[in-house]
This record gives structure tokens, C-alpha cells and sequence, in this order.
């Protein structure tokens, strides 16, 4: 009896170490970004990066791509983000991670100045630096926490101010981007709405008419707005008069253009309604404007 009882608890024992080596390997695989197929980085552009800032108003971003990998993070402000094709809402607690050589661009609109963090860096495997990753690109990712990712980066920042903790500095990062990227995701933009941001963007004075906009597209006036206000959180007609008092603004600040002129480039026939419609937007009449930045 007593050698069957030391028999059964010995196989008990193998098999409660079987089973936790079972849950040791399935928490392993849950806490590991699926994909990301790297065991450490390499920090690019010290000391400068990684980088925590808040933009200029009506920022804006365009590159051809670097050589490098691109974590990017939005901690406040609101805009859009267009990659491979695809646009993106940036809002708190969006994120990307670029590879190299992407064509990026983004924009600031309207409401808070776009705060962000950003860390280039090559990804390691064993030591030897890799130039792809599967699961890389990550787009419109969102973090399942703001505050929690906020307080790691600030955790981040202040191991990146002590320039000799490089190699804790790569760890902490290297964590930090493997916990986010196992997280969810937003839908990219819509085909139509991601091409009306573009030419609203690029080129707001074309647009004369929402209606005649939607129906180049090949949709009704109706589904439309409602398909943009849905996604991008304000009606098409209120988001390019954004666009175009931002491009007012620029015209004021940077060109010697008269303010009728600046109404006619923007597409506006009428001189008066343009200069209420700049001032129910930035408070300021375009003279005023023009003439407090001369001060």
C-alpha cells in the first residue's frame, strides 16, 4: 500500500508540474506580441530620441520614410494620420509603428495641440539587426490604457535624460512596445472618407459643393454625412471650413497677398462672408489677424 500511495503522489507531483509548466507556456504566449518576432533594439538618433513633445497648431508631417523603425504615440490633440494607403483618426492613445522607407503624412485640425512620443530604433534578433518584422508595420493601434501608458513613458523619459543607462533605456522601450502592440486596434478610415480628408486637406478650395463632392464619389449627399460624421466626429461641410480658415491663417502669416485675394484662392465669392466665417472661427477678423502678427 505504501509504495502505491508514494507511486500515486509521485504521479501526482509530474503531472501538477506539467500542468504549471502548461500555464507557464500559455501565459508566456498571451503576454508575447503575436508577430513580433525580435528580442531586443537598438536605439537610433540618441541623444535626441526617444521624444516628447507637444506640436504647433495646425502641425503638420510628410515623409518619405527613414531608414529606421518609428514607434509613434499620441498622448492628446486630434488629427489624422495617411500610410500604405490607408488614413487613421489620431486621437489620445492612438499609436503606430512605421517601418522603413513608409510614405507618412498627418495633420493637427482643430481643438488640442497633437502631444506625442516617438522612438526610432532597429529591432534585434540575437544581436543582428533586422530590416523586416512580421507583424510590421502596426497600424492604428490604440492603447488599452492612456494613464498607464503615460506613466511608462514617463518611467522612459527620465531613464532617457541619464544618457548612460542606454541599455536599460532599449529595455524599457523594447517592453513597452511589445505590451502595446498586443492590444487593439482601430479600423482604418473608409475609402471615401479617407480620399474627401485628402483633397479637403490638399486642396479645399475645389470643393464647392458637399453634394457635387458626394456624387463625384459615386454616394448620396445624405450617406455621406453620415458616413463622415461617424467616423471622423463632425459633419464634411464644418471640417473644410476648418481646412480652409487654417489654410487662411497660412496665407496671412506667409504671403503678402490681400485678404480678397486669400478669399478668392480659397474659393469663397464673396469677400465679407469670408472674413465672418474667419472670425467665428479664430475670433479675429483676417486684418486683425494679419496685423497682430506684425506686432
Amino acid at each position: 500500500m505504501i509504495p502505491r500511495i508514494a507511486g500515486f503522489a509521485i504521479s501526482i507531483n509530474r503531472l501538477l508540474l506539467h500542468k504549471f509548466a502548461l500555464f507557464h507556456y500559455f501565459v508566456t504566449a498571451l503576454n508575447k506580441a503575436p508577430g513580433l518576432d525580435f528580442d531586443s533594439l537598438q536605439l537610433v538618433d540618441r541623444p535626441w530620441f526617444p521624444y516628447l513633445c507637444t506640436e504647433i497648431d495646425f502641425w503638420q508631417w510628410k515623409t518619405a520614410g527613414e531608414d529606421h523603425f518609428n514607434f509613434w504615440l499620441a498622448l492628446a490633440g486630434d488629427g489624422y494620420l495617411s500610410c500604405d494607403g490607408q488614413a487613421f483618426r489620431i486621437q489620445p492613445g492612438s499609436f503606430f509603428v512605421f517601418s522603413p522607407h513608409q510614405s507618412i503624412s498627418a495633420a493637427h485640425y482643430s481643438g488640442p495641440r497633437i502631444t506625442r512620443f516617438s522612438a526610432h530604433f532597429f529591432p534585434l534578433r540575437n544581436g543582428e539587426r533586422l530590416q523586416q518584422i512580421e507583424g510590421l508595420p502596426h497600424l492604428g493601434g490604440v492603447v488599452d490604457s492612456l494613464a498607464s501608458a503615460k506613466r511608462q513613458i514617463d518611467l522612459i523619459m527620465r531613464v532617457a535624460l541619464r544618457r548612460e543607462d542606454d541599455a536599460v533605456l532599449a529595455r524599457k522601450l523594447y517592453e513597452f512596445i511589445l505590451q502595446v502592440t498586443g492590444g487593439r486596434t482601430c479600423d482604418a478610415l473608409s475609402p471615401a472618407v479617407s480620399e474627401a480628408l485628402r483633397v479637403f486637406r490638399e486642396d479645399p478650395a475645389s470643393v464647392q459643393s458637399i453634394h457635387e463632392f458626394a456624387r463625384s464619389m459615386g454616394i448620396s449627399r445624405s450617406h455621406f454625412d453620415r458616413e463622415f460624421t461617424a467616423q471622423i466626429g463632425q459633419p464634411p461641410r464644418q471640417f473644410l471650413i476648418n481646412c480652409k480658415i487654417i489654410e487662411a491663417r497660412r496665407y496671412l502669416e506667409s504671403s503678402s497677398l490681400r485678404v480678397g485675394e486669400i478669399a478668392e484662392a480659397l474659393g469663397y465669392k464673396d469677400i465679407y462672408f469670408f472674413s465672418r466665417q474667419f472670425k467665428q472661427l479664430v475670433g479675429l477678423s483676417p486684418v486683425h489677424y494679419r496685423r497682430g502678427l506684425q506686432v
